[in-house]
C-alpha cells in the first residue's frame, strides 16, 4: 500500500454489532472510529444513540501489519474496497467526521425550526398554507405543525424539507 503510516479503512460489521466489533478491535490494539448520531424516539426525553453508518466502522491501521488482526476479529465481516483489495480513505473524510462528532463521537443535529416559528408549506398537498411549529423534531426529519384547516387548529406532521420559515 502507498505511504508508510497507518491509513483509515472501512470495515463491514455484523448487523447491530458495531460497538462489539469496536471493543474487540481495541483489545487487539486497533484504533477505531464509530461515529454515532442522536436519533429522536417516540419516548419523550429519551433520544437514542445509533451508528451514523449502520454496520460500518472505521479502522486506522498499517494494512500489511494489521490486516489479519482486523479480518479475524469477532463482529467484523470484511474490509470495504474493490474486490478483495481494501481501499484506504482520504484522511480528510475521517477528520471531517471527527470534528463534527466531538470527543464522544456523537453527531448532534441542531433543529432547523423551533416551537412558535411561522412556516409556509412549499409544495405538496398543503402547498401555500401557513402554520406554526408545535414540535420541531417529532421524528426522522419531520416536524409537527399547527395549521388552520376547516376552521379549526389541526396538528399535521410534515417533512422538514417541504416547509420554510416565513419572515417576520
Amino acid at each position: 500500500m502507498e505511504g508508510a503510516g497507518p491509513r483509515w479503512f472501512v470495515v463491514s460489521t455484523k448487523v447491530r454489532r458495531e460497538q462489539f466489533a469496536q471493543e474487540q478491535l481495541a483489545r487487539r490494539g486497533v484504533e477505531t472510529f464509530l461515529p454515532r448520531i442522536v436519533e429522536p424516539t417516540r419516548l419523550v426525553g429519551k433520544p437514542a444513540v445509533a451508528p451514523l453508518f449502520p454496520s460500518y466502522l472505521f479502522v486506522h491501521i498499517h494494512l500489511e501489519e494489521q490486516y489479519r488482526d482486523v479480518v479475524w476479529t469477532p463482529g467484523v465481516r470484511r474490509f470495504i474496497g474493490f474486490g478483495a483489495l481494501p481501499v484506504p480513505l482520504d484522511d480528510g473524510v475521517v477528520d471531517f467526521l471527527q470534528v463534527r462528532t466531538g470527543a464522544e463521537g456523537i453527531l448532534r443535529i441542531v433543529p432547523v425550526f423551533k416551537p412558535g416559528d411561522v412556516v409556509r408549506v412549499k409544495y405538496g398537498l398543503f402547498e401555500g398554507l401557513i402554520g406554526i411549529i408545535e414540535h420541531p423534531g417529532c421524528g426522522r426529519g419531520r416536524v409537527r405543525v399547527l395549521m388552520e384547516l376547516l376552521r379549526r387548529q389541526t396538528r399535521v406532521e410534515l417533512p422538514e424539507h417541504i416547509i420554510e420559515r416565513v419572515s417576520a
